[in-house]
């Protein structure tokens, strides 16, 4: 049988949420223990690589990247349930398990575009997601949720809301790629994903709209009224919500304190960063952190 390189999921009806969590390895000699596999698994690294093997496929997940396993067959082998480390590894992911009532596998070409309306999604086994904070910051929230009490249907939800995402983030890759690729792109489109890149691989510095027009050439307040004009924002606006979405997960996801974190994204101090925090999302930083606080945590 062909591997599976996509499955075609449907959400008619929202996809029934099992459980989630976030793993942590706490020495390098860790392998994936030999589990095995009932429902649908989302896995999302975020630190080291995670090698795991399930179904004769050996994958290699590496931070960024997501991995979709699912269930076997409704007959299996018990060795096609077994998915197991095949390498020792110090990682760390988030996962979530789910079920759903229909799923194709798609095993050819991966196709650009859905057929199936508005009832189904799209989602490679396995991909580097274009903006992984997202995802993280979801499935994070989910935890919360878990911790908290909340309903099952909300929580059912909220996992179909993290599988959209994630099949949305695929389409918006496609759709740059295909832009990329295209050899008469209008300079003036080419300039503003430039200037994207360009923000999003410097965002640990201190930014500023006059040093991004130097690097490209350009008047500082030409630049400024071009991206606004391209994207709907202002240029430092756009800088200071990439940096904030990052602070967030930074927020989330990790112990660091508010003042690392600041000087982490290239503020001059914890008291600037703590006012353009507050002035852009309403919260302290550290009422964001506590908003969230209920992460599900295990180390085996």
């Amino acid at each position: 049988m062909p591997q599976c390189l996509a499955y075609m999921i449907n959400i008619a009806n929202p996809l029934m949420f099992n459980r989630t969590g976030k793993f942590e390895a706490l020495s390098s000699k860790w392998t994936h223990s030999v589990q095995t596999t009932e429902d649908y698994e989302l896995i999302v690294e975020t630190e080291g690589n995670l090698y795991l093997q399930y179904q004769d496929v050996k994958y290699t997940v590496t931070p960024g990247q997501y991995l979709l396993l699912q269930p076997p067959s409704s007959k299996p082998s018990d060795e096609k349930r077994i998915r197991r480390g095949f390498r020792e590894s110090e990682c760390s992911f988030y996962w979530m398990h789910f079920s759903c009532q229909r799923a194709y596998p798609v095993s050819g070409l991966i196709p650009s575009k859905i057929d199936g309306g508005r009832n189904d999604i799209l989602l490679p086994v396995q991909k580097t997601l274009l903006y992984p904070e997202r995802v993280l910051l979801l499935m994070r929230q989910l935890q919360n949720c878990v911790r908290t009490g909340y309903d099952t249907h909300y929580m059912d939800y909220m996992t179909t809301l993290i599988i959209s995402e994630i099949s949305n983030q695929h389409i918006i890759s496609l759709t740059e790629k295909k832009d990329a690729d295209t050899p008469n792109i209008p300079l003036q489109k080419q300039l503003y994903n430039d200037i994207v890149d360009y923000i999003n691989y410097f965002i640990s510095d201190n930014l500023k709209v006059s040093s991004i027009a130097s690097h490209f050439g350009y008047n500082e307040k030409y630049l400024s009224r071009y991206f606004r004009e391209t994207s709907g924002i202002s240029l430092k606006q756009y800088i200071l919500s990439q940096k904030i979405e990052r602070a967030n997960f930074l927020l989330s996801d990790t112990n660091m304190s508010v003042t690392s974190i600041a000087d982490s994204l290239g503020f001059s101090n914890y008291h600037n960063f703590a006012r353009t925090y507050k002035n852009i999302t309403s919260m302290t930083p550290s009422e964001y952190r506590n908003t969230y606080a209920k992460r599900i945590l295990n180390h085996h």
